[in-house]
């Protein structure tokens, strides 16, 4: 058992709470008065530094061809881990094993338990080549706790057959009673021959047709007119959508990342500021993505190193720099991912109960970054990482990370707080 003596807690305003935590693998007790045990305790005097949650990731590309599956989840969990960012959810998006039964989902556990240094859990896949039986076994895939069914069009990996919107909507039809959560990443090739915002909208649009009251994620959501599309319809539908950091990045430093699809948000500014002040953005993710190296444009996600800098950059650029309430940037990287993944309160909190996932943070240090274009010094610095209780400043030590089955359910009726 340890116990953490001097702590600082954020709270919903601007003010700190002076607290003593007393946990092991989970946090047994939250206390602003002394804890007083009759176990062994060992004493971590944190001098004031405040405890955040561990940061979580709702969707990563990291995995690829079989081979080099193991050393993948090494270098990006270890890069993750390191900033701050203690569980990530894989899609296979890549990966020559995609995941559409349950022999496969224990191939990834096994890979996950001997390789990663964060807890991982996992995005099915659907097989349409296993017509009529597709929507079955997606269904049991979510029954035996994957987070979600991740639907593409068009498809990013040769090894999942394209699926068309007929067959989405006949798969939506086939889940109408269940709860199954879904993604979605792409954009209606009937519109477009490429990426456009319009064609991704047009796609939003046609799922939502037939979604029922399933929950469904829009991943790398870039474009304002969408934005404001997407909040306007969560009244009446269970969606979430995510945005990734290097995307933000660009927007408020003006950095390296030279991608067009960030002129129509330079465009609406202030209104977008306005929203994040509002709690009116759902979450942030790394976009992380094993070819990123490869496409070095952007166009395939982002590398590792992203996750040593994100968490930083956004207490830094939105809390210290923009005056985004704490609390607000701590929803949009822990609380909503977690609560999005079916997850919470394991995960995504500092609650009695959830698993002993600590950024312990200084906001008096500063940190250098150079990286994608930018050199900047960041205001605060990570002091440490726990993982279920264990404090992982060794960056040589063995990966300790597990498989994460869903443990609740991700529709918004059935969380206590708001997702916004």
């Amino acid at each position: 058992m340890k116990k953490f003596i001097n702590a600082s807690l954020p709270t919903s305003s601007t003010a700190f709470r002076k607290v003593e935590i007393l946990f092991d693998d989970k946090i047994r007790k939250i206390s602003t008065d002394e804890i007083v045990t009759e176990e062994p305790v060992e004493l971590i005097d944190l001098e004031g530094a405040l405890v955040l949650p561990g940061a979580i990731d709702t969707h990563t590309h990291i995995l690829g061809d079989s081979a080099s599956q193991a050393k993948q989840i090494q270098s990006f969990t270890k890069a993750a881990l390191s900033g701050g960012w203690t569980t990530i959810a894989e899609m296979s998006f890549h990966s020559d094993r995609p995941i559409f039964n349950l022999q496969d989902v224990q191939s990834f556990k096994d890979l996950v338990e001997a390789n990663s240094h964060v807890d991982m859990a996992l995005w099915g896949n659907v097989n349409i080549a296993d017509y009529p039986y597709h929507a079955e076994a997606a269904q049991l895939l979510w029954t035996k706790g994957v987070v979600g069914i991740a639907l593409f069009s068009p498809s990013p990996n040769p090894h999942l057959q394209e699926m068309s919107f007929d067959e989405i909507m006949d798969l939506f039809m086939d889940i109408y009673e269940s709860d199954t959560a879904f993604s979605f990443e792409g954009y209606n090739t009937e519109l477009s021959k490429k990426f456009s915002y319009a064609a991704q909208r047009d796609a939003i649009k046609k799922l939502l047709r037939r979604m029922q009251e399933n929950p469904i994620h829009i991943p790398k959501v870039s474009c304002w007119e969408t934005i404001e599309f997407i909040n306007t319809i969560s009244k009446r539908s269970d969606i979430s959508f995510s945005m990734s950091i290097r995307d933000l990045m660009d927007l408020l430093d003006g950095g390296g990342n030279k991608q067009t699809r960030l002129l129509d948000l330079v465009e609406h500014q202030i209104e977008f500021m306005d929203l994040l002040k509002t709690n009116k953005i759902y979450m942030f993710g790394n976009d992380l993505d094993s070819l990123a190296d490869a496409k070095s444009d952007g166009s395939a996600g982002n590398p590792a190193k992203l996750a040593q800098y994100s968490y930083l950059w956004m207490l830094s650029e939105l809390w210290k720099a923009r005056k985004i309430p704490l609390a607000t940037c701590l929803k949009m990287i822990s609380e909503n991912p977690a609560k999005r993944l079916g997850l919470y309160p394991q995960k995504g909190c500092l609650e009695a109960g959830s698993d002993a996932d600590f950024v312990i943070y200084d906001p008096e240090a500063v940190t250098p970054m150079k990286a994608f274009g930018y050199e900047k010094t960041l205001t605060g610095a990570i002091r440490e990482v726990y993982l279920r209780g264990q404090a992982m400043g060794n960056t040589n030590s063995k990966p300790t990370g597990v498989y994460l089955s869903r443990q609740t359910n991700p529709k918004r009726r059935y969380n206590k707080t708001s997702w916004i």
